[in-house]
């Protein structure tokens, strides 16, 4: 097995490139290959088991080694794994996907259209372009802009990576100006030296602020995550959402949620926007509709914005927006397996339960820890914000490493947690125990005393 794994090892680093990966570090070091896994765990090709403590990128959400979904897979691919959906071209899968999701979407929000597409960045692209040819069609071919929240997460492509604020995403490709920022609702890194709750909610402010100066006329949507996933798992307060709603409302701003990561069970409810009752005009889902079994993406439109589209469209022009993956039957099929596995098993009931018990916990562990300046979570993931002790700068004194190195130990130590900015991320699968739970912390209490020592030497 060690040749083996050598030999893999080798290969690795003599042919592939890896996403967010320093190339001249992992030609030196390798990578970590995964041969196996089953429900929360992974097995590694050097024979250690891990605990997948990230979901893999929040998406793993039924767990791993779900043979129901490998069987669904192959019996679609027998009888037909692909063919385009352009034109009336159609499959059962797709179709039935799109009744499943339209009956699980939350009620009284007329979500029940859906283009489905190979992820999350894609499906936000789609959403944009649909966004700016609903006010087209209606007579605003200068609502071009999309607004998104500093600290945010959308994708990579062209759009969706301008609507990403996170700089490190920038560094060398500026986003597309028709891009706008508008400030987050980041409470411990409040941009307006506010705190809540004793605030005027200037985060939400800043849209109708950002949406004036720009002019009303020029603003095609806001893209907003519910709870913001890469920037450090930030849930927004309970008033954030309806004022937002209520600024796009008044301004005919469309309303795009970005549900990649918080959907499909992940905050303890099938979608985000139950929390707080938001009416999106769109929905983009990727990550959990499928558990990452098959790559799989989605955008809802509501039913006003389809109509429109449909009904004031010049004649004989269609829908110019596709892939040649859209609704792609064999990721299709998967995607209603794992849907039967998350009703079945009442894993968004478990993602709710285990989730505050998950937060609970991790509260009471770290409530004494100096470097632990904050705790906060939704459902099946959390991030506990590092510092130094009574300020907010970064724990031991350089931006990213104090929260590096304790994802570092954590792996040592048979856990993959996520070193997300100043932030230790977890987010594991929505099977997840209470007892699975205790054995994640106790890691992560050991990683975050050798930690904290080392930076106090």
């Amino acid at each position: 097995m060690k040749d083996t794994f050598q030999s893999l090892s080798d290969l690795d680093r003599a042919h592939l490139m890896h996403p967010v990966t320093e190339f001249r570090v992992h030609e030196k070091k390798g990578p970590q290959i995964f041969t196996g896994g089953d429900g929360i765990r992974l097995e590694t090709a050097d024979g250690r088991s891990i605990i997948d403590g990230f979901s893999g990128l929040f998406n793993i959400n039924v767990g791993h080694g779900r043979t129901e979904i490998g069987e669904a897979v192959a019996a679609q691919m027998k009888r037909l794994s692909y063919y385009p959906s352009f034109w009336n071209f159609s499959n059962e899968p797709a179709i039935k996907l799109g009744e499943r999701l339209a009956g699980i979407m939350p009620a009284g929000r007329g979500l029940d259209h859906f283009m489905f597409t190979t992820g999350g960045s894609d499906a936000n692209e789609t959403a944009f372009r649909m966004a700016r040819l609903y006010h087209a069609v209606c007579g605003e071919e200068k609502r071009q802009k999309i607004l998104s929240r500093r600290w945010s997460y959308h994708g990579i492509t062209r759009a969706a990576g301008s609507a990403t604020t996170l700089p490190a995403y920038h560094i060398f490709a500026a986003p597309d100006p028709l891009h706008i920022p508008v400030a987050a609702p980041y409470c411990f890194r409040c941009e307006f030296d506010k705190t809540y709750p004793g605030c005027s909610f200037e985060c939400a402010e800043d849209v109708a602020a950002v949406i004036k100066r720009e002019g009303p006329d020029t603003v095609a949507a806001l893209v907003a995550e519910p709870v913001l996933g890469t920037g450090g798992i930030i849930p927004p307060p309970a008033e954030y959402f309806p004022r937002v709603e209520e600024i796009c409302r008044a301004n005919n701003v469309l309303l795009i949620l970005d549900e990649v990561i918080t959907g499909f069970g992940r905050t303890g409810k099938w979608f985000a926007m139950e929390h707080w009752n938001t009416l999106p005009d769109f929905v983009s889902m990727a990550k959990g509709i499928t558990s990452g079994y098959l790559p799989l993406g989605a955008v809802a439109a509501n039913r006003k914005v389809y109509e429109t589209i449909r009904d004031k469209s010049p004649k004989g022009l269609p829908f110019m927006g596709g892939l040649t993956y859209n609704n792609h039957p064999t990721s299709c099929a998967a995607a209603l397996a794992n849907i039967d596995i998350i009703e079945k098993e009442g894993l968004v009931e478990n993602s709710k339960v285990v989730g505050d018990y998950m937060l609970d916990s991790l509260r009471s562990t770290f409530a004494e820890n100096p470097m632990a300046a904050e705790i906060r979570g939704l459902g099946m993931f959390a991030s506990i914000e590092c510092a130094m002790p009574g300020t907010k700068e970064p724990a031991g004194g350089r931006p990213m490493v104090f929260p590096a190195a304790v994802a570092s130990e954590c792996y040592n130590r048979g856990l993959i947690a996520r070193a997300l900015w100043e932030n230790i991320s977890l987010s594991p699968p929505l099977c997840t125990t209470k007892k699975d739970i205790d054995e994640i912390i106790s890691i992560l209490v050991d990683a975050m005393e050798i930690v904290t020592d080392r930076f106090n030497e």
